[in-house]
């Protein structure tokens, strides 16, 4: 019997999970079991079985993935696999809004704005509203937005359930900011999926007309997945039921941006008839690697049980290495990176890992000291430069007459005389027509030589957009800007070109050669719909769709690492208080030891782990004593070298009671000097670890809260994870709990989850 070529070379495992192909399937894929190969094959079989491929929709995370599944199901199944929609989930939320969004309100030319234009938008509010920009952030207000927009929550949502006052400066901003997004005909990114799930529950004949077209739906790294991404699926699969997910709840990293890891451990459950396949067999790293991997995975308590296993060698052991201080940590890594080199290794096979962004500064000064290039995972992205926003504000501009973020960007860039109190008049009369503020412009432009040379510059653009493509259209936006010239007349002491302006001259013929390079979902698109399609795909990038491949050693923190592979991996200052992190009890420790689980699956052949004796100095003071991290303890000794630490902690615990009053104690220090202590300055010892010790015994009378007036400093409250504690702060819908053991930590106030403890 002739297999057809999608099912060659699987293992028993991947060949049922890619023949299963009607009704509930999850695919439980350890990392590095082939999880992409049997995604793509699976989607092969469909087509092989009849499936229309319009029919089929596949999702995924970033556009980096999403490309590299196109490319392989391309291969496969040739000319159809255009026809299949493979995109991220914001991409997939843009396309069909561009399509159906007109009954709630918005045209289908709708900007999508970037944490960049939500800044600027909420400075606005924040000054109008007339708070002061020093208490009320306007970047910690967008954190927060975003926090409940990624739990699917809305103003309304957040007073109900969290008790929070109508007036509370976070609701006024936020609903401000809504109405500035709806009358600027824009969305966040945040809001493309919440929008998308509006419109589907609103409309139930939108919702048919998506959910016959999608007949089957298949979701990469649904571990990852939040709330909204999970109705979504609900919506579109709830009536044929032909869900397929590929994902291991051992890899969910994102909880800080609403990921809900029991999305995928309650699979079976939303799903009672549902296939499980378990692919745990993997392709990637030594059987030592592996053996510690799972180690430290297991210990967790909520998991899918699964273990990886391989045919490759055991490989080497796993090197564990501690210094006396960060600094000679990271001189030592450079000089192990050396090593290697002579050995053979090239540098871009090597990257160094580690939990937060902070970490790296030490390392990048060790390794250029060694004279050993590197690159910096996370650093400025090419969409972000000012040279490329500028252009791709013109562009939304002729997309979207009704982008006020993106007019001001550009009005007067370059320099047009039009100064701040001319925008400000401009301002003041679009407010009182009630009006974008391009409209306005072009009613004032007889009135002042600047407004009127860009006025014409955007009509000049919005006549050529009909019939130009997008690569032609910024060649022309270029010179008739006036932005070449702008930048040509940046010269140097010799009178030559500055290389400042010669570096963002390059950036715009890259930005054309990206524009030329663009592939739209659909040939038969219009000029002005590759356009948008192109902006789109602009506004939804990841910052991993951006690393490049190069000879250095790279650089990067555990989540920008998820999905990559490297033959050599340092993960670095791994020690309590920063991996796990000092604040881990937001998230929960199972979240901590899953990154511990992802950063050392990373690793092929050679894993290296170090740490030293101090922790990082914070504020120019001495580190304190590091103890190593609990994730070290009780390592499968024969798959390990070096500094191996005790199967117990190195520092022993104080008591609750000991702790609780040294911890009162130092808050008191500081605030008695005016200075209000981060979680970062907590002393070691009094740094979250809820996983140490049980939470404490709970009090016999808890009390309701009634209102959030009632958590004043000093009292005493209780949940029933994390024990008992003391109010340290109020800011807005949240307080700062001093556990009685586990530390400071952050705490919603809503539901029942938190209770005051009753006097006495």
């Amino acid at each position: 019997m002739n297999v057809p070529a999608h099912q060659v070379g699987l293992n028993p495992e991947q060949l049922r999970a890619v023949t299963a192909v009607s009704g509930p399937l999850l695919i439980l894929a350890g990392a590095g079991s082939g999880k992409t190969r049997v995604l793509t094959r699976r989607i092969a079989e469909l087509i092989h079985q009849g499936v229309p491929p319009e029919n089929l929709l596949a999702v995924t995370f970033t556009n980096k993935a999403a490309q590299e599944m196109k490319a392989r199901v391309a291969e496969l199944v040739g000319e159809q696999g255009s026809q299949i929609w493979v995109s991220t989930f914001h991409s997939t939320c843009a396309r069909i809004l561009r399509v159906d969004i007109e009954p709630l309100g918005w045209t289908r030319r709708f900007a999508i704005y970037d944490d960049d234009d939500q800044l600027r938008l909420l400075r606005e509010i924040v000054g109008g509203l007339g708070f002061d920009k020093s208490v009320v952030s306007p970047r910690e207000i967008l954190g927060q937005i975003d926090h409940y927009k990624n739990r699917g929550q809305a103003p309304d949502d957040v007073v109900r359930t969290l008790r929070a006052r109508v007036n509370d400066p976070l609701l006024r901003i936020w609903r401000e900011y809504a109405d500035a997004l709806r009358a600027a005909d824009a969305l966040d990114f945040n809001d493309l999926i919440g929008t998308t799930v509006r419109l589907l529950t609103e409309h139930p004949e939108v919702l048919a007309k998506w959910r016959d077209r999608f007949r089957f739906v298949m979701v990469d790294e649904y571990q990852d997945t939040n709330k909204g991404q999970y109705d979504l699926l609900r919506l579109l699969t709830a009536e044929h039921g032909n869900l397929g997910v590929v994902g291991d709840d051992d890899q969910s990293i994102y909880g800080f941006r609403g990921a809900d890891v029991t999305n995928i451990l309650n699979f079976q459950r939303d799903w009672p008839h549902a296939l499980v396949v378990r692919l745990e067999q993997n392709y990637r790293s030594t059987a030592n690697i592996l053996t510690l991997a799972n180690a430290v995975v297991a210990k967790n308590p909520n998991r899918l049980e699964k273990s990886l296993w391989t045919e490759a060698a055991a490989g080497a052991r796993i090197n564990l290495f501690m210094a006396e201080t960060p600094a000679e940590e990271a001189k030592w890594v450079a000089r192990a990176i050396l090593q290697l080199k002579r050995f053979g290794h090239e540098l871009g096979q090597i990257a160094i890992i580690y939990r937060t962004n902070s970490i790296s500064r030490s390392f990048e000064g060790a390794l250029r000291d060694h004279r050993i290039a590197y690159r910096i995972v996370g650093g400025k992205k090419f969409y972000e430069r000012r040279e490329v926003r500028d252009l791709l504000a013109y562009l939304r501009l002729v997309v979207n007459p009704a982008d006020d973020a993106a007019f001001l960007r550009v009005v007067n860039v370059p320099s047009r005389g039009f100064g701040t109190k001319s925008l400000q008049a401009l301002r003041d009369e679009a407010a009182v027509r009630g009006e974008p503020l391009l409209p306005t412009a072009q009613r004032k432009a007889s009135s002042h030589k600047g407004l009127a040379a860009f006025v014409a510059v955007h009509e000049e653009l919005t006549r050529a957009a009909r019939d130009e493509d997008p690569p032609q259209l910024i060649e022309r936006l270029i010179q008739r800007s006036g932005y070449a010239a702008m930048l040509e007349e940046d010269k140097d002491e010799r009178d030559q070109l500055s290389q400042d302006a010669r570096s963002r001259l390059e950036n715009l013929a890259e930005l054309v050669r990206d524009a030329g390079s663009f592939e739209p979902p659909s040939e038969a698109l219009l000029p002005m719909e590759r356009l948008t399609a192109w902006l789109d795909r602009i506004a939804l990038a990841a910052d991993t769709d951006e690393i490049p491949a190069g000879g250095e050693v790279t650089l990067m923190t555990v989540h920008s690492s998820k999905g990559l592979e490297y033959p050599v991996v340092f993960v670095v200052q791994m020690s309590e208080g920063i991996f796990p992190h000092a604040r881990s009890a937001e998230l929960g420790l199972d979240e901590e030891r899953r990154l511990a689980y992802v950063a050392f699956t990373r690793a092929m052949n050679r894993l290296i782990i170090s740490r030293s004796r101090q922790l990082p100095s914070f504020g120019g003071r001495g580190g304190d004593q590091a103890a190593p991290s609990q994730f070290l303890l009780g390592l499968p000794a024969e798959v390990c070298e070096g500094d191996l630490p005790d199967s117990t902690p190195a520092q022993a615990e104080p008591s609750a009671d000991v702790r609780a009053k040294r911890l009162a104690a130092f808050v008191e220090r500081r605030q008695g000097r005016g200075v209000e202590p981060t979680d970062d300055e907590f002393p070691a010892w009094a740094r979250p670890r809820s996983a140490l010790a049980p939470a404490s015994e709970t009090p016999r009378v808890l009390l309701e809260i009634e209102s959030i007036e009632e958590l004043g400093r000093g009292v005493r409250v209780h949940h029933p994870r994390f024990g008992t504690g003391a109010i340290l702060h109020r800011k807005g819908s949240q307080v700062q709990v001093a556990f009685e053991r586990g530390g400071p930590r952050w705490i919603s106030i809503g539901g029942s989850e938190l209770h005051r403890v009753a006097d006495g």
